[in-house]
């Protein structure tokens, strides 16, 4: 339901045209007061009441401009009028119908109460100048007769009520109508404003998806009331903020498994440099300040401990023999509890940031056991003035177990080496003593058998990444060499099919898709890490979206042998910024069949409002006629 002040503007110009009209029936009713006094000679009443009738209207306009109450005064005016033609035409029974011309008019105001002023003083007007005429002729006054009522000796109680009677159903009719068409305007009005708000909300989505669309996912939105459309775009918007955050989250796991992983291959027989390596490669990645690796130096099983093998801070390699016993401190306590501990409220004395500005307590201060199995080879400790989230910390987790294969296998490494050179030695040495020498190999074997034992733990987990990747090893000349079952359920292409085939001829037949294919490819071939956004056909005809990384695998040289693509599926997400569009489509297609609706709406009221003008229009006809005819 609309409000008086939002319908205000609709009355105004109703008022308005209804202003006009008056304006010119008010001049009109003045001059024909003036004309009549020619007939007649009554001048004094022609022009001294016909000019107070004009001072009343026109000053009441001027003090209460926009109020109602012009309008009341506008029907007692043209009430007085009519008793004036009745005076200055010696009761000439057709100066009544003045008042007939009034209620008419009236009507265009669409106010059922502005008749009350004018019926009331008709009614106090012929019922005292009735009984004032009759008095006269009953007791025989001229002046009561002179009153010019009626140009009858008095008008009967008879004749009054049929006067009154018509006057009423005139009212009446005139009254039914007015409010009819208040009721209608009222209605209209409604119905645009309505119209209006709703092209609003309309126009309000569409900004809306538009930022959507432009991945504007900070834009302020408030969802109206009841406006479905606008809450399911807020749905869809946090939806995709959601998609697209677990995507980079889980990019960026990929990505820094595959980092770390790549460190891990090129330095696995130094620890040293290892350490090293991933120390700085996690702070940089997780723009943390410093960051240093305690491997556990378990040579003596009475003297085990935490030795730190590699630090980083500040783009400034730290040698430093740091050793933590086990159980002491932060560091020794996580590596008995095997747990990540994560320090936001750090004490001043326990570690400080250098800069070339001084020294600062970090922040954060997150400490990540290097487990597998539940077995734990050392303890990573990073230090930043930024706080931690929570993808971040799962990444830890996660390279934190690749971090043990590789410090485990790198002990072994240099424990082999070691017992390979005492063996060289003792057999340069002692070669006498062979008994000696086969203990020595006897250890050795069962190093080399523990060596096995490790890597194929390795290549358990490795098959835990084949099933939960698609794979697929490439050799140098682009033909496929193997692709695990991911893949060739996905393609539904059998292993006999593929193999020897060129990747170029498994993907779709896409320019830019096998040109960015070769791209990747030669990349890793020159040894770099690369990934991109590849497509293939999948089982069911459809195209399939593939985020892929291409690694390359180096053999003992360094040189490169054969490229694994590690690739999973993104068409998901693919659709979901499909559906986005299609959405927004929607919403564009909505908002233009409101507008239809609404200039039909517009065109109705405007064709109601043509309707009353042209009776307008036969009024103000009917009364210069009614000046003309007198």
């Amino acid at each position: 339901m609309a409000t008086k002040q939002e319908l205000q503007p609709f009355f105004a110009k109703i008022y308005s045209k209804a202003d006009n009209m008056v304006d010119v029936l008010v001049g009109s009713y003045f001059l024909f007061g003036i004309f009549i006094a020619f007939f007649y000679d009554t001048w004094i009443v022609g022009i001294g009441v016909g000019f107070l009738c004009l001072v009343l209207y026109y000053g009441t306009k001027y003090f209460f401009k926009g109020k109602t109450i012009n309008q009341y005064i506008v029907s007692l005016v043209l009430g007085v009028f009519m008793a004036q033609y009745i005076y200055q035409m010696h009761g000439m029974f057709e100066m009544h119908f003045t008042a007939f011309i009034a209620i008419i008019s009236l009507s265009a105001y669409q106010n059922k109460y502005i008749y009350i002023p004018l019926t009331l003083f008709i009614v106090i007007h012929h019922s005292t100048f009735a009984y004032v005429q009759y008095l006269g002729v009953i007791n025989d006054i001229p002046s009561y007769q002179q009153i010019y009522f009626t140009q009858l000796d008095y008008m009967d109680f008879q004749t009054f009520l049929f006067h009154a009677g018509i006057v009423t159903i005139g009212v009446i009719i005139s009254s039914v109508y007015a409010h009819n068409a208040e009721k209608r305007t009222i209605t209209n009005a409604g119905n645009i404003l309505q119209l209006q708000a709703a092209e609003k909300i309309n126009e309000a989505n569409i900004n809306f998806a538009n930022e959507i669309d432009a991945r504007n996912f900070s834009y302020e939105y408030k969802v109206k009331e009841n406006d479905q459309l606008g809450a399911t775009l807020m749905n869809m918007r946090n939806n995709l903020i959601q998609s697209t955050e677990r995507e980079e989250h889980e990019k960026f796991i990929n990505v820094g498994v595959a980092g770390v992983g790549e460190i891990l291959r090129n330095f696995s027989d130094d620890l040293e440099k290892l350490s090293y390596e991933v120390v700085e490669f996690l702070v940089k990645y997780l723009k943390f300040n410093q960051g240093g690796i305690f491997v556990l130096n378990d040579t003596d099983d009475n003297d085990q401990y935490l030795e730190l093998k590699g630090c980083y801070a500040y783009d400034r390699k730290k040698f430093l023999q740091k050793r933590v016993d086990i159980g002491d401190g932060l560091v020794g306590q996580t590596y008995l509890e095997k747990e990540v501990t994560h320090l936001k409220n750090i004490p001043d004395d326990y570690i400080n940031i250098t800069s070339g500005l001084g020294k600062a307590t970090p922040k954060t201060i997150v400490i990540v056991p290097i487990k597998n199995n539940e077995i734990i080879e050392g303890v990573l400790e990073l230090a930043s003035f930024s706080d931690l989230a929570e993808f971040e910390i799962e990444f830890l987790k996660k390279i934190g177990e690749n971090i043990a294969v590789a410090i485990n296998s790198a002990k072994i490494n240099t424990r082999t080496k070691d017992l390979y050179t005492q063996s060289q030695q003792q057999t340069e040495e002692l070669r006498a003593q062979e008994e000696e020498v086969r203990q020595n190999m006897e250890e050795l074997a069962a190093t080399q058998e523990q060596s096995s034992r490790l890597t194929l733990e390795m290549e358990s987990q490795l098959n835990a990444i084949n099933n939960a990747l698609l794979s697929v090893e490439i050799n140098m000349d682009q033909t496929v060499h193997e692709v695990n079952e991911n893949f060739t359920h996905l393609t539904g292409l059998s292993t006999e099919a593929i193999s020897r085939r060129k990747i170029t001829d498994i993907i779709t037949n896409e320019k830019d898709n096998i040109s960015l294919a070769n791209d990747l490819f030669h990349q890793a071939s020159n040894g770099s890490f690369s990934q991109g956004e590849i497509t293939l056909q999948g089982n069911n005809g459809e195209k399939v979206y593939l985020k892929a990384t291409f690694n390359p695998i180096n053999n003992e040289q360094g040189n490169v042998i054969k490229i694994l693509l590690l690739a999973f599926d993104i068409s998901e997400n693919k659709s979901n910024l499909s559906k986005m569009t299609e959405m927004t489509e929607k919403v564009k297609k909505s908002a233009k069949e409101t507008a239809q609706k609404s200039e039909a709406i517009i065109s109705e009221y405007e064709k109601d409002l043509k309707e009353k003008n042209k009776i307008i229009d036969e009024l103000e006809k009917n009364i210069k006629k009614l000046s003309t005819k007198n």
